[in-house]
């Protein structure tokens, strides 16, 4: 098996589908992220999050996440898939990539979110800053961030346990948080050696 390598720009949509079974296969059982991310998913299900429900392990009572406590990341990577599925029919690979870009504008209203993006005056910064804060919101994947040139950084994840176009759509929105148009090289390891070489 070899490695993929493919270059993504902002506007032309990724083409296939996410196994999104094989996906939930690849995520530990202890992975979690905060609730902040289920609560505008489960409303947009609608009646469809009781169709939902049987199949979440750790399922929020009403529907009601709160906001900062830890969560099932399969439960989290199922909502997003339905979602990414209704809102944008076609590519699922494209549906989770658009819709993971959303993330970051939750992410930004949080209180958490509202100190850090203050901070931050460029991409680049923001980038850097990615490792912990995805760490502050998520036991999940491990990833380092590296500046490469004045308007280039590296997004490296060891061994990813998930989508890589759920992935990608995150880094792609915190550079298009200040009205940049993202180009990404990505490297897709056999082992899940996941980098995101960004430029803007």
């Amino acid at each position: 098996m070899t490695s993929e390598r493919f270059v993504t720009i902002a506007d032309v949509p990724l083409q296939g589908d996410v196994d999104v079974e094989t996906t939930l296969a690849s995520i530990p059982a202890d992975f979690t992220t905060k609730g902040m991310f289920f609560n505008r998913y489960v409303a947009a299900l609608g009646a469809e999050w009781e169709e939902l429900l049987p199949s979440l392990s750790d399922p929020a009572k009403h529907g009601r996440y709160h906001a900062f406590e830890s969560y099932s990341l399969r439960d989290y990577v199922r909502v997003f898939d339905r979602v990414a599925r209704a809102r944008f029919p076609g590519s699922t690979r494209e549906a989770f990539r658009l819709l993971a870009r959303g993330e970051i504008e939750v992410f930004s209203e949080s209180t958490l979110g509202k100190v850090a993006f203050a901070l931050v005056r460029e991409p680049g910064a923001l980038l850097l800053r990615f490792p912990d804060l995805f760490k502050m919101v998520t036991r999940a994947s491990e990833c380092s961030a590296k500046r490469l040139g004045a308007r280039r950084v590296a997004v490296t994840y060891p061994r990813y346990h998930g989508a890589a176009e759920q992935a990608l759509g995150l880094v792609e929105g915190l550079v298009q948080t200040f009205d940049e148009e993202p180009r990404v090289d990505v490297t897709i390891d056999p082992d899940r050696r996941i980098v995101f070489d960004v430029t803007w």
